[in-house]
């Protein structure tokens, strides 16, 4: 590509292209920031996209260009993707909304048109196991629609991450432990799943991008060291924070669905999260066989030490 610069050959290996400039949607969250921190790390110019521009301003000071404004429009999204030689394409969550199958197209369309418009010819999205389903999945249906977007983009190189269950999620499980000293949800606490620490996620993108060598469009699974239940999970955090008897307790459909939406979960939401626990239960849901490509570094362990603990002590 014209716009990458080349890498010096090193013993006899072929020149391959390195980005220069990488745009990234969602870059203040919890996949985004990291990776626009390990881009700018890596010397790469990086076009920082997000809605709120004083949450942008952090990674301006490091060097990153803010790009403040909506998903759903294509415009600003083309012109934020202008002479990028990839992008990190992804759908920011709003749990609030009324219609979230209705947002997820809106804002899958705004990303493929921009594509196109922009003339991009390699994406990373963030997507997750289970889409490779186009229904009955919860909100990974519209994962599946973000991948098929970008895949009909044309000339379009894409590889789709599909993340399983993030360890950043059990952040949101604090208030619950500290009020009733529990841990709980609606999966099944001996469900065994594929769960991944967003850094290896990040890193896993920003390798992509970094060398944009990638051709055609295919799927990735990253599924973390080990597959984990919801009761070896409460056990670890409880470690972590000095409640070794914490219990993981799994909650009806219906009061499942009245804690979302007390929490600000919109009722459609609060339904598409349980029906996402229930293809997990059934299995419907479920990682492909692990290899070593699908199996990232950081344990539950790690991130019960390093990033749980602190959060629940502040």
């Amino acid at each position: 590509m014209s716009r990458c610069r080349p890498r010096d050959p090193d013993d006899g290996e072929r020149t391959r292209a390195i980005a220069t400039q990488i745009a990234v949607i969602g870059a203040t969250g919890h996949v985004g920031y990291p990776l626009v921190e390990q881009l700018l790390a890596k010397g790469v110019r990086v076009r920082a996209i997000a809605r709120r521009p004083e949450r942008l301003q952090p990674l301006a000071a490091r060097g990153a260009e803010p790009r403040a404004g909506s998903v759903l429009d294509p415009k600003f999204l083309a012109e934020a993707f202008r002479t990028a030689d990839g992008v990190f394409a992804m759908i920011p969550p709003d749990t609030g909304h009324p219609d979230p199958r209705m947002r997820d197209r809106a804002v899958t369309d705004a990303i493929g048109a921009a594509l196109q418009v922009a003339r991009v010819r390699h994406a990373v999205t963030l997507s997750s196991i289970g889409a490779d389903l186009p229904d009955q999945n919860g909100p990974i249906a519209g994962l599946y629609l973000l991948e098929q977007k970008v895949n009909a983009v044309p000339g379009m190189n894409a590889v789709h991450l599909r993340a399983g269950y993030f360890h950043e999620n059990f952040l949101n499980s604090i208030g619950l432990i500290k009020s009733a000293g529990i841990n709980g949800g609606r999966i099944r606490p001996d469900v065994p799943m594929a769960m991944v620490a967003t850094r290896d996620i990040a890193a896993a993108a920003a390798g992509l991008l970094v060398d944009p060598s990638f051709s055609g469009q295919r799927a990735r699974e990253l599924q973390g060291p080990r597959d984990y239940t919801m009761q070896e999970v409460t056990t670890i955090l409880g470690a972590a924070v000095g409640r070794p008897d914490l219990k993981y307790v799994q909650f009806s459909e219906t009061d499942f669905v009245q804690a979302l939406q007390a929490a600000g979960f919109s009722p459609a939401a609060a339904a598409l999260f349980a029906e996402m626990s229930e293809a997990l239960n059934s299995g419907l849901i479920k990682p492909q066989p692990r290899t070593r490509e699908t199996t990232t570094p950081t344990t539950l362990e790690e991130f019960a030490r390093e990033v749980f603990a602190p959060a629940f002590q502040r």
